[in-house]
């Protein structure tokens, strides 16, 4: 099995008595993960602690933080009386929500405790809580027995498979996306003769889907592309005010939404623990950079202007900032200038939407992107701070929008790894801005 291995993990289980009567199972896993993206390099640790009762499996707590380069995410749910409560925390700000839980459920990382050998021979469907985003889902599974005593698992989580090689119980190595990314159980020496890992490659470049069309030398200045789109996550796609369906598998993206009857949704107004428009500093920002400005045209302008001006430091070292954050670091890529940009819009009453999919370069390839959509002056248009454009040029293709809890997060990186596998992407024409 060959991939790049991008991180390792430690895990302490214990069982233990409770005053009450009841046994605990605990899980203590600590990971840290560096990928390389466009020539930066991106590491995140996480330390999680969680407990299930060591019958039923069922969920009771679980606590775990997130960092990348000083930025941090605190996650914390426990059972209370069949309830699940959470709560995610991000530079002070606050995520709450809850859910009854169902029958058989357990965390994504205990099912390969409570699920026996035969269970995954003999495949089936279970529900899970997320540990990234502390939600319900569910996941399928299957698996082989090798020579070796070890299992072959593969878990399909969302549409999107992970394999995984276990051995008494234990996860001693997981592959996503055909060995592209490989994380590995530290201490696995007993393995190290069958498993082996090829040097790191760059996340960017081993993800792109190059433009098998016509060539579009200035894709920045494109106010309609046609796209010919072969993916078996076609239908996925969605239809916006700015990209519609055709025929044989064709996505038509322009830049103008003059016929759209879309209106703003809560979501687009609304702070969240990323875009933290009710931030203090982010309104006082937002205040200074629409000062004077004569309509909602002119301040989204302004708006995308100071962002773009405001990032000094273009790069890919950073996760998932805050929109605070991105204000003090000035420091980020495409979904650092989305955040920022999103907050201070809405800090100053402009709807907008954060919306991720492909962008291409000039050199005809199609990358992971983050941007805008601003309904300002009665219509919505398209705004790219990371090239600091409005309106935004047509050569992307829209996959999913932003929303406002940790669900819909989880569901964006979901999305982009589904439509990325086994893509491909041709332009059928194109024209320019006049």
């Amino acid at each position: 099995m060959m991939g790049t291995e991008i991180g390792k993990s430690t895990e302490i289980w214990e069982e233990k008595n409770t005053p009450g009567g009841s046994c605990e199972l605990s899980l203590k896993s600590v990971s840290e993960m560096t990928i390389a993206r466009g020539g930066f390099s991106l590491t995140m640790k996480s330390d999680t602690s969680l407990s299930v009762d060591c019958k039923t499996f069922k969920p009771l707590k679980i606590k775990a933080k997130v960092s990348e380069m000083g930025s941090e995410t605190l996650s914390e749910g426990s059972n209370e009386n069949g309830i699940f409560r959470t709560k995610i925390t991000k530079n002070d700000a606050t995520e709450n929500s809850s859910f009854n839980l169902k029958e058989n459920i357990t965390f994504f990382a205990t099912i390969f405790r409570k699920l026996s050998e035969n269970d995954f021979l003999k495949g089936g469907k279970t529900p899970i809580i997320s540990e990234e985003s502390l939600t319900e889902s569910e996941i399928s599974y299957s698996s082989s027995k090798n020579p070796d005593g070890t299992l072959s698992v593969t878990v399909n989580f969302q549409g999107i498979p992970i394999k995984y090689t276990v051995l008494n119980k234990t996860v001693l190595r997981s592959e996503m996306q055909n060995g592209l990314l490989v994380y590995e159980l530290e201490g696995n020496q007993a393995k190290s003769g069958m498993i082996q890992s090829a040097p790191q490659v760059d996340l960017l470049a081993a993800s792109q889907i190059v433009n098998q069309g016509i060539s579009v030398r200035q894709p920045r200045k494109t106010a309609r592309t046609v796209f010919a789109v072969e993916s078996a996550n076609f239908g996925e796609i969605p239809e916006t005010c700015f990209q519609k369906k055709g025929a044989n598998s064709t996505l038509t993206v322009t830049n103008s939404s003059e016929n759209c009857q879309v209106q703003p949704a809560l979501s687009d107004t609304s702070p969240n623990i990323e875009e933290d428009s009710s931030n203090p500093e982010i309104i006082r920002t937002a205040k200074k950079i629409v000062m004077g400005s004569p309509d909602q045209s002119e301040m989204i302008k302004r708006i995308a202007k100071f962002v773009y001006k405001h990032i000094k430091n273009k790069n890919y070292n950073h996760g998932t900032l805050s929109a605070s954050e991105v204000l003090r670091r000035q420091s980020g890529d495409c979904t650092e200038h989305s955040s920022l940009f999103a907050a201070l819009a809405r800090a100053a009453g402009i709807p907008v939407r954060m919306v991720y999919g492909l962008v291409m370069n000039p050199s005809g390839q199609l990358f992971f992107h983050n941007w805008n959509e601003a309904f300002a002056d009665g219509k919505w248009v398209p705004v790219d701070s990371t090239f600091g454009i409005v309106p935004a040029d047509s050569s992307r293709i829209t996959l999913i929008y932003g929303g406002q809890d940790s669900k819909s997060r989880e569901n964006v990186s979901v999305s982009v790894l589904k439509f990325m596998n086994n893509t491909k992407i041709a332009v059928q024409g194109f024209s320019n801005e006049k």
